[in-house]
C-alpha cells in the first residue's frame, strides 16, 4: 500500500507555549544560571560587531542591525524549536536584503520583514513548515558560496578606502581594484587586514574568545591612538531613540506584485537558513528539548514581527553565534535573551563609542564572514551522497553570479528537480519516495557485527517498507511517515523498523530529513534500518556519523504480508 491516509497534525494554536514552559522554568536553575549568563554576554560580544558589519552589508543604517538583534533575539529565543539557538541578522542573507531595499527602498524594508514573519508563523501553527524544505541543500550550499563570493568582492574595495562604480561583478570589481592600486589608502587596508587576521587567528588560540569584538576594538583603538583618517560608522541615534516602535507603511498596489516576490524569496532563504542552522545545532548538542521545525519557525516569525515593528530588518537562526553558545556550554534558553540584553544596553547607552569604530574594521569582519561561506560543509555531505549535486550547486553560483541572487536560486533548484525527474522517467510519481507498511513473515539474518546487540529474528515485525529515490521531493512523504509512526505509539522494547531493500537512489537532503526527523520523533524507541546496502551506509555516514540510528544488511528478503 503506497498511500495511506493518517491523521492531519492539529493546528499549534497555542503557539506551542505548554511545551516551552518548562524550558523557560529552567533558565533560572541556579546550577545553570552564572554559566549561561556567561555565556549570553560572550555571544553578546560577537553578536554587536556582527550586527553592525552584516547591516553595512545589508545596505541598511548600522543602528537598524543592532535594534534588529535586540528585538529578535528575545522573541526566537523564547519562542524558537531550539533550546541553545541565537536569532538575529545573518550574512547568508544579507545580499536579499540589499536587493530589496534597492528595488522598493529602506521604507519597504519593515512591511517586507513583517510580512515575512507573518508568513513563518502561519506555518509554524499551521505545520507546513516542510514546505521550506523543499529547497535541495546543493542549492542552499551554493547560494552561501555565491553570497559569500559577492560579500567578499563587495567589501574588498571598501576595505582598501576606495570606491567602485555600482552593478560590476565579482570578476569587474577585482579588476577594478587591480587596475586602480594607486588609489588604495594604506590605513584602511592595514585596519581591515588586522581586523581579519585577528578573526581568523584568535579562535586559533582559544575557540570561546570573542574573536569579533576583539578585533573591531583594536582596530578601532588603533583608529584614535595614531590618529588615522578613515571613515568612521558617525553618529547613531543615542539612548532609546534608535527603538522606534510603529506599524510598517504599507506599499502602494502597485508596488505589491513585485513586493510579494521579493518577500516570498525572503521567506524562504529566511526559513530554510533557519531550520539548517538548528538541525545542525542539535547535532552539535542535544538537549532535554528535541528541536521542533514547527515551533522553530513559530519562534522565527515573532522574531520578524517583532523586528518589523522596530523598523528593523529579516533574521534568522544563525549557526555561528548559536554554535558558539553550545561550545560555551549553555544548558538553556537564558543566553539568548542575555545576549539580546547585551546588545540592547549597547545601543542604549553605548551608541557614542560604536560610532566612532572604522569602516575598514567592519569590511574586515565580512571579508572573514565571506571567506568562510566559501567552503560549505554542507556541500561536502551532498557530493559525498551524490556526485550529481555538483551540478545544481554550480548553476547556483553562476546565475547568482551572472543574473541576481533569485535568477540563481531559481535556476539552481529547477535544475535539482530537472535531474531527478530525468533519473526517474520524467514522472513526479517516481521521483519520490512512497512507503509501504508490512510484516515480515520469515525470520532474517542480520549481517552485521552489532547484530548481537539486536533481535536475530525480524519475524512478525511491523516493518515500514520504503521504495524509490530518498530526496528532497520526498519531503511529504517523510513529514507522512512520521505521522505513521507517531500513531504507532511504540514502546522502548519495539524498535521502528525501516527496511530500505526498495530505495533507488539517494540526495543528501532527503536522507539527512529523514535521519533528522526519525531522531525527532523516536523519543527514546530504538530505530533499526535493515537492507541497507552499501551505498546506504555510506549516505548515513554524511548525516549520522555516530549512528544513533541502527544499520543492518540482511542475507535474503523476507516474505511480507502487507500491514492491516
Amino acid at each position: 500500500v503506497a498511500t495511506k491516509k493518517t491523521n492531519k497534525k492539529p493546528l499549534l494554536l497555542d503557539l506551542g507555549i505548554p511545551s516551552l514552559v518548562p524550558e523557560w522554568k529552567n533558565m533560572f536553575n541556579a546550577s545553570t544560571l552564572l554559566t549561561d549568563i556567561s555565556a549570553g554576554v560572550t555571544v553578546g560580544c560577537v553578536a554587536v560587531p556582527l550586527s553592525l558589519a552584516i547591516a553595512l552589508a545589508s545596505g541598511v543604517p548600522a543602528e537598524v542591525g543592532l535594534v534588529t538583534a535586540a528585538v529578535s533575539g528575545i522573541a526566537g529565543g523564547l519562542l524558537g524549536g531550539t533550546t541553545l539557538a541565537v536569532t538575529g541578522p545573518a550574512a547568508a542573507i544579507s545580499l536579499l536584503i540589499v536587493g530589496a531595499v534597492q528595488a522598493h527602498g529602506l521604507e519597504a524594508l519593515p512591511f517586507i520583514t513583517l510580512a515575512t514573519g507573518g508568513l513563518q508563523l502561519a506555518s509554524g501553527v499551521t505545520r507546513v513548515g516542510v514546505v521550506a524544505k523543499l529547497v535541495p541543500v546543493s542549492v542552499i550550499a551554493g547560494f552561501t558560496v555565491g553570497v559569500g563570493t559577492l560579500i567578499l568582492s563587495g567589501q574588498v574595495p571598501k576595505a582598501l578606502g576606495m570606491s567602485s562604480p555600482a552593478g560590476l561583478n565579482p570578476v569587474e570589481l577585482i579588476g577594478y581594484v587591480g587596475s586602480n592600486l594607486s588609489a588604495v589608502d594604506p590605513a584602511s587596508a592595514a585596519l581591515a587586514i588586522g581586523t581579519s587576521a585577528a578573526m581568523f587567528g584568535l579562535p586559533k588560540i582559544h575557540p570561546k574568545i570573542p574573536s569579533a569584538l576583539i578585533a573591531v576594538g583594536g582596530a578601532t583603538a588603533a583608529t584614535h591612538i595614531f590618529g588615522l583618517d578613515v571613515a568612521l560608522i558617525g553618529s547613531l541615534p543615542s539612548g532609546l531613540e534608535a527603538f522606534q516602535f510603529g506599524m510598517p507603511a504599507m506599499p502602494s498596489t502597485d508596488a505589491l506584485p513585485s513586493l510579494i516576490a521579493t518577500t516570498l524569496l525572503i521567506y524562504s532563504m529566511t526559513s530554510v537558513e533557519s531550520l539548517l542552522s538548528c538541525a545542525a545545532l542539535e547535532k552539535m548538542r542535544k538537549t532535554s528539548y528535541k528541536h521542533n521545525p514547527d515551533q522553530e519557525l513559530i519562534g522565527q516569525g515573532l522574531a520578524n514581527i517583532g523586528s518589523g515593528f522596530f523598523m528593523g530588518m529579516p533574521v534568522t537562526s544563525v549557526i555561528a553565534r548559536s554554535g558558539l553558545n553550545a561550545r560555551l556550554n549553555a544548558q538553556t534558553r537564558l543566553p539568548a535573551l542575555v545576549q539580546a540584553g547585551f546588545v540592547f544596553s549597547s545601543v542604549a547607552f553605548m551608541s557614542s563609542s560604536i560610532a566612532t569604530i572604522p569602516m575598514p574594521a567592519l569590511s574586515g569582519v565580512l571579508i572573514t564572514t565571506g571567506i568562510g561561506m566559501l567552503s560549505p560543509v554542507e556541500f561536502k555531505h551532498c557530493y559525498a551522497v551524490q556526485k550529481a549535486d555538483a551540478v545544481p550547486f554550480a548553476t547556483t553560483i553562476a546565475g547568482m553570479l551572472s543574473m541576481g541572487l533569485a535568477e540563481g536560486i531559481g535556476i539552481g533548484c529547477a535544475t535539482a528537480l530537472a535531474m531527478e525527474l530525468k533519473n526517474n522517467g520524467m514522472s513526479f510519481d517516481a521521483a519520490r519516495m512512497n512507503i509501504q507498511e508490512h510484516i515480515v513473515s520469515t525470520p532474517l539474518h542480520l549481517e552485521d557485527e552489532a547484530s548481537s546487540l539486536l533481535p536475530g529474528s525480524y519475524s512478525g515485525q511491523h516493518t515500514f517498507k520504503l521504495n524509490g529515490p530518498i530526496n528532497f521531493v520526498s519531503m511529504f512523504a517523510i513529514d507522512d511517515l512520521m505521522e505513521r509512526i507517531k500513531d504507532r505509539h511504540y514502546s522502548h522494547e519495539d524498535p521502528i523498523v525501516l527496511d530500505l531493500k526498495g530505495v533507488t537512489a539517494l540526495e543528501f537532503t532527503g536522507i539527512e530529513e529523514l535521519v533528522n526527523r526519525l531522531n525527532e520523533v523516536s523519543d527514546g524507541v530504538p530505530v533499526q534500518m535493515i537492507n541497507c546496502t552499501d551505498a546506504i551506509h555510506s549516505a548515513l555516514d554524511q548525516c549520522d556519523p555516530t549512528q544513533q540510528i541502527s544499520r543492518f544488511s540482511t542475507s535474503f528478503e523476507a516474505e511480507i504480508t502487507d500491514a492491516k
